[in-house]
């Protein structure tokens, strides 16, 4: 058995699957290539030998899975939505996948941006690097004192949009401040919700009643749109919105001009209409917003997270035993 890998794997992964199959793992964050043609893959899956393929950033269409001898494949991304599941169903093709990697890393950049919005962090420490906060009476500290000051978490409506891995992860942060929490997801029981430390709302009342707006829902059709401009103007004046989740779930213009006005204090934006983003960006040039270029999720442990998983995973479908993270489960009863 060979397996072709271009997903980041840890080094201690490879080994233990190198111990069942042979292994070609090729980063593709060190080739800085994305297989975007299935027919190149799937001529690089032939040109390998390969029974097995986890991949990351790569797409496993139609093409790269009819034309090819594979028994699995593994995505490493929290939704496998880089491979074509429904040709994989057919071929009787498990495909396995990594949900809720990097949740624990949102939710720590979803709890650095709030804190650092509340607090004035970055002007702060940008004003004493650049000399624009200097102190030459007490009536100039007095002065950065009033202005740069800033909240407390804890005394702050944290309002959270989706309920999913990431959504849970920030409550259970935020519920450690001891703020209050507020929670919008139509798929979830209001009960587990309340059992989490959080009050379940419906989203109209989450957005007017929150100091705080943070996103977490999923990139869906029907989530397209869902913070609306009416409910941007409905959000207090003076306070906060964090989205890490996708440009497309807010109105865009909107939310720009709820920002430059002042109506909201300030924000964070980890993902954009356009990506990548740059400097000329009208939501990066704004002073009250903290930016990232869709990081979420990149860090060091990710790669740790998602290997262990696939890892796992691989090594239930070589024994014989049922996968834990499985996008098609029914391939399995029809072995």
């Amino acid at each position: 058995m060979k397996a072709f890998i271009t997903a980041s794997f840890a080094q201690s992964g490879l080994e233990t699957l190198g111990r069942h199959m042979d292994i070609v793992h090729q980063d593709w964050r060190q080739t800085k290539h994305i297989f975007l043609e299935p027919a190149k893959l799937g001529k690089r899956i032939r040109a390998e030998g390969a029974d097995v393929l986890i991949v990351e950033a790569d797409f496993v269409l139609d093409e790269a899975i009819t034309e090819t001898d594979l028994k699995l494949i593994g995505s490493c991304r929290g939704d496998p939505n880089n491979v074509a599941i429904a040709r994989a169903t057919e071929k009787s093709i498990p495909v396995l996948f990594a949900p809720a990697r990097n949740a624990d890393a949102v939710a720590d950049l979803t709890l650095g941006f709030a804190l650092a919005l509340l607090r004035n962090i970055y002007v702060v420490n940008q004003g004493l690097k650049s000399g624009d906060i200097a102190f030459g009476s007490i009536a100039d500290y007095l002065t950065a004192y009033e202005r740069y000051g800033g909240f407390e978490l804890g005394g702050r409506i944290v309002g959270v949009v989706g309920f999913g891995a990431i959504g849970r992860r920030v409550v259970q942060r935020c519920r450690a401040f001891g703020a209050p929490l507020l929670v919008y997801d139509p798929f979830v029981d209001p009960a587990e919700i309340a059992a989490a430390g959080a009050e379940a709302v419906d989203l109209d009342d989450l957005m007017r009643r929150s100091d705080i707006v943070t996103l977490h829902c999923p990139d869906k059709p029907e989530n397209h749109g869902l913070i609306s401009a009416e409910r941007i103007a409905s959000m207090k004046p003076g306070s906060y919105f964090l989205n890490l989740a996708r440009a497309a779930i807010v109105d865009d213009d909107a939310l720009y001009q709820a920002l430059a006005s002042g109506h909201l204090a300030g924000g964070a934006l980890d993902v954009f209409a356009e990506e990548p983003v740059g400097p000329t960006n009208r939501f990066v040039q704004l002073p009250n917003v903290l930016v990232a270029p869709h990081l979420g999720g990149a860090t060091r442990d990710v790669v740790r997270h998602q290997t262990e998983m696939m890892v796992a995973d691989v090594m239930a479908w070589i024994e014989g035993r049922r996968p834990r993270h499985i996008a098609n489960p029914e391939v399995l009863e029809s072995t």
